[in-house]
């Protein structure tokens, strides 16, 4: 066979190979080898079509020993790095992908099929810079695709954008380049310009489920959460295999207050899958939500058996162990995730909220800091506002601040501005000059503030030599266990109590009751108790039961059975743009506060008035663990249930001890 038969048998196999004739074009392949064993370009021919064929390890031998004999030979090195690439050698297949560079460095294809490998490995950097060069060389929309989807990977999404919209301009048509413009538009808080893109894709491919899951994120961001549940659920019924769409519609049925739904949705996706730690973990989250500690615990335990690394069910586990009082394995599932991400924002917060409850305060202190960088559990972000300057932010506790304007800002709740205001004395004594920074609805209130000091707008930035988040003054100031608790160091306006005074009188014994938190915000219904377990202190002789109840909860007063009375005060009480001023001036009228864990509770303690805090079994950080009284407020009185939801312990408790105060009263 001459040299020329040989090519011309090769180019025929090839065409047949081309054409998925595979057995023919391997008969070919062999008959020039037969007469030729150390044709390079029969052997190359060869290697790729056992690569075809799935036969991977024999097709690399062959496409070695081609390279063996024709070293130089850029096609098998090509052909050669796509075989170690399907074996999973990537490293190999680079430097392959390299060689071909080397001996043809216009081949656009080298570049390209480098980067490809080079994003496997994790190297996204080295791979933009391929599909540049390749670009260079080869005006290809799918180059053009391929780099915005590396330029996803490096968050660059602006440029991704520009990628993905310069693939469409190449004449790229089918819609993998219109998800993708979505991804890059969510990532950029473009949902509108995002839907867009992702209703493109689906007109383009009708059965592209991947694009109505992201149609669903990009709903949801557009405050759509009902079409979003639809769209992530056409997702499902086009691929009932698609496994994060049933935590994505469960996350969007627990938003939309359906948390049963949603539980068991993840149900019946574990029984699909019932080795996924997601799935485990977002059914934890939907337990708890339903009242259900225990079965979270368990769902969490399951899922951090399954995935150990994974810090954001660690911090799950660790706080529903925290809230179920189980302190030393949530302190031991916080340091295990601590080992594993050690700058974790929720988890550090988490863990000094648990050494603040234990009454470590030196340490709870220091960490409690992380707040400053992450959303803490009242959902308000915490940081500095807008207008202060970065560079004079008071961090050192060591920092003399004799002399110094303080502008000291209120960075959490209100019940937390009112507790942590107790710090500006201590401020003061240092030498100090604080400002107080306020959100606009609390101002009022805190004029009554003993000392007084300046009070600004939140979004009005004082003159000022330092600033700090109000709630980090425990630790700039180094108080350690010492909490000052003087009280009062708060005042209702004169005017104001004698109003209340009048209208409230001075028969019986006046109990102020506040029964429920905002259903917003910290998001604990469990610290709230129905206003009916309040019938034990009602049925006392001589107890009159005033509401300090606004908003959420008052309807409860309609639905009391006609032995209970709970008085209300009229319409205009704290009914204006400032907070609890009326409130503050009422309880200057009353013998007792009995609250649940709100606001109002730090207000009575601040005050300096009779205050008794109902408290869920483990309540939050400040209220600590098994204490009747509180370091906080020297007139607070704490009642803890003793078994979880038990209320009416509780206030059998209150009954019990309000006998002995209660005198005749005319």
């Amino acid at each position: 066979m001459n040299t020329t038969n040989s090519a011309d048998r090769l180019r025929q196999g090839h065409a047949l190979q081309m054409q998925g004739k595979l057995a023919e074009a391997a008969a070919l392949y062999r008959e020039v080898l037969d007469k030729e064993p150390r044709n390079a370009p029969a052997l190359n021919l060869m290697g790729t079509l056992a690569l075809q064929s799935g036969q991977i390890e024999p097709g690399i031998d062959m496409l070695r020993q081609a390279l063996t004999i024709m070293p130089g030979f850029a096609p098998a090195h090509d052909n050669l790095g796509k075989g170690l690439e399907q074996l999973g050698k990537l490293e190999d297949a680079a430097a392959s992908f390299g060689r071909v560079i080397a001996l043809a460095p216009h081949f656009g294809e080298g570049y390209a099929h480098r980067a490809r490998v080079l994003e496997k490995l994790g190297r996204p950097d080295a791979a933009l810079k391929d599909l540049d060069k390749a670009l260079s060389l080869k005006g290809d929309p799918e180059l053009a695709l391929n780099r915005g989807a590396v330029l996803l990977q490096l968050k660059r999404h602006e440029e991704a954008l520009t990628a993905f919209d310069k693939s469409i301009a190449m004449g790229l048509t089918h819609p993998v380049g219109r998800f993708n413009r979505g991804v890059a538009l969510m990532a950029l808080n473009r949902p509108q310009e995002a839907l867009a893109a992702y209703d493109d894709a689906i007109a383009r491919q009708p059965e592209y489920a991947d694009a109505y899951c992201n149609r669903g994120f990009a709903l949801e961001a557009l405050g759509r959460p009902e079409d979003a549940l639809a769209s992530h659920e056409e997702a499902l019924a086009i691929n009932p295999d698609l496994r994060d769409g049933y935590l994505n519609r469960g996350a969007l049925l627990i938003k939309l207050g359906r948390t049963q739904e949603a539980a068991a949705a993840y149900d019946a996706m574990l029984s699909r899958w019932p080795d996924y730690a997601p799935g485990y973990n977002n059914r934890g989250s939907a337990m708890k939500s339903l009242g259900a500690p225990d079965k979270a615990l368990a769902d969490f335990r399951r899922a951090a058996s399954l995935a150990p690394g994974d810090v954001s069910i660690l911090y799950n586990l660790g706080s529903t162990q925290q809230g179920l009082g189980r302190f030393d394995e949530a302190m031991q599932t916080y340091d295990g995730a601590l080992a594993i991400e050690p700058m974790h924002q929720l988890v550090n917060f988490s863990k000094s909220t648990l050494l603040l409850q234990l009454g470590r305060f030196a340490e709870g202190w220091a960490l409690y800091q992380s707040r400053e960088y992450t959303l803490i559990p009242s959902g308000i972000p915490s940081g500095i506002p807008s207008g202060l300057d970065v560079e004079k932010r008071w961090r050192d506790p060591r920092q003399d601040i004799a002399g110094k304007t303080v502008a000291l800002f209120d960075d959490q709740g209100m019940g937390d501005a009112i507790q942590f205001s107790r710090f500006l004395a201590e401020v003061e004594a240092r030498g100090a000059h604080p400002v107080l920074m306020m959100r606009p609805p609390m101002l009022r209130l805190m004029q009554g503030l003993d000392p007084a000091v300046p009070l600004s707008p939140l979004d009005t930035v004082p003159a000022h030599d330092l600033h700090a988040p109000l709630a980090s003054l425990p630790f700039l100031l180094g108080i350690g266990d010492a909490i000052p608790a003087a009280a009062p160091y708060l005042s209702a306006e004169d005017a104001r109590i004698a109003k209340w005074k009048k209208k409230i009188g001075a028969k019986g014994f006046r109990i102020g009751i506040c029964w429920q938190g905002k259903t917003q915000g910290r998001n604990d219904p469990e610290r709230s108790f129905p206003l009916a377990a309040l019938a034990p202190l009602a049925a006392l002789p001589g107890v009159r039961l005033i509401s300090l109840q606004k908003g959420d909860g008052e309807e409860q007063i309609a639905e009391l059975p006609a032995a209970m009375t709970v008085e209300e005060l009229s319409t205009d009480f704290d009914a204006g743009a400032d907070a609890f001023i009326d409130s503050a001036a009422v309880m200057q009228s009353l013998d007792l506060v009995v609250t649940c864990d709100t606001a109002i509770a730090h207000l009575a303690g601040a005050l300096g008035r009779p205050v008794w805090t109902a408290l869920k079994q483990v309540p939050e950080w400040r209220w600590q663990i098994d204490r009747r009284d509180s370091p906080w407020y020297p007139t607070m009185n704490l009642f803890r249930q003793p078994r979880r939801g038990d209320w009416e312990s509780v206030f059998m408790d209150m009954a019990d001890r309000l006998k002995t105060k209660i005198a005749p009263r005319g």
